[in-house]
């Protein structure tokens, strides 16, 4: 396959690709807001809803920077301006989106630990203002980003070392190390404390069981979303790897070499952009109780339409009876 048949395939997989995730994804997104908007009484719920926003802010401005790519081959100090100011938006939202990911796992593993203090510290007032607090750290932290972005050979990108150290820790490796390890404990959190009340049941009352069903519900919830994160964010820094290292090791790459090392980090982008896009179906999959969530909600918004029209139809000709009654 020659370098202008890949270039060809790498634009449309960007653009369809990108504008795909966008459209699903936002709708998604938004149901998530709006499901658990009513429902969020407790801390993982609302790093949740917290994520769904954010992430919706994410798709919006990366799907629009992708499908209509700003062109920095006049070189002037707009476009250099613009590659910079870009680059730390996105990377603000990414991170951010990441980061109450993670503060959800670790909810997880707060509200089924055996230690009362540990299910003390999720709270509504807690996450709020973690969430605050994570706002203002990614807001100053990637302040470096527009330092290491700029514009070579008409394409907007970082290059370096630092930038490559920077891009596997905080996006792919951190993540997936602290979503993995605090998954786990939960997991061993949860099965500990279903083997401690299973022979209690009975004694147990409905609120009770209520309870700890809609803590179970949230708990698949977050394990399938860190499942899908870590298989979608697998390929990226791999590639990503091994372009920096193939710069100090392949001393002549050649055109075809260079073009297919841009393809593999295009596909490995597009999948960890679709991180932002994924969380609904990935919790429709996997929680049967989500599943009940959208249908209703589906429900209830069909219902609400349905009884507007015919009221508005109402209301409608009574206001041409009336005006027709006065001309008369």
């Amino acid at each position: 396959m020659s370098s202008a048949t890949l270039t060809a395939i790498q634009n449309q997989i960007n653009i369809y690709g990108n504008a795909f995730l966008m459209v699903m994804g936002n709708i998604g997104n938004v149901l998530i807001i709006m499901i658990f908007s009513q429902q969020h009484k407790s801390a993982c719920s609302f790093y949740i809803m917290s994520a769904a926003v954010v992430n919706f802010i994410f798709l919006t401005i990366n799907a629009y920077f992708q499908i209509f790519p700003f062109d920095y081959s006049t070189g002037t100090t707009g476009s250099i301006i613009f590659c910079k100011v870009s680059a730390y938006i996105l990377n603000i939202f990414g991170q951010l989106a990441k980061t109450l990911l993670v503060f959800a796992c670790i909810d997880r593993f707060l509200i089924t630990s055996d230690r009362a203090s540990f299910r003390a510290f999720s709270t509504l007032k807690r996450a709020k203002y973690l969430v605050f607090l994570s706002c203002i750290f990614w807001s100053v932290l990637p302040l470096h980003v527009p330092i290491m972005r700029t514009v070579v050979n008409g394409r907007c990108g970082a290059s370096g070392i630092y930038s490559t150290i920077f891009a596997l820790i905080f996006v792919c490796l951190f993540p997936s190390m602290t979503l993995t390890i605090f998954g786990s404990l939960a997991y061993y959190n949860l099965k500990k404390l279903q083997n401690r009340v299973h022979p209690l049941l009975q004694n147990t009352n409905n609120q009770n069981n209520t309870f700890q069903r809609r803590d179970r519900n949230l708990l698949i919830i977050v394990f399938s979303e860190v499942f899908t994160y870590i298989i979608t964010s697998i390929l990226y820094p791999v590639i990503l790897l091994e372009t920096t290292i193939s710069q100090y090791v392949v001393l002549h790459k050649s055109a075809q070499y260079s073009q297919i090392e841009s393809f593999l980090l295009t596909i490995g982008y597009l999948l960890l952009f679709s991180n932002s896009a994924i969380p609904f179906y990935s919790y429709y999959i996997g929680s049967k109780s989500f599943q009940r969530d959208v249908k209703k909600l589906i429900i209830n918004i069909y219902q609400k339409i349905t009884k507007q029209l015919p009221s508005e139809n109402v209301s409608t000709t009574n206001r041409i009876l009336t005006q027709r009654d006065i001309h008369v």
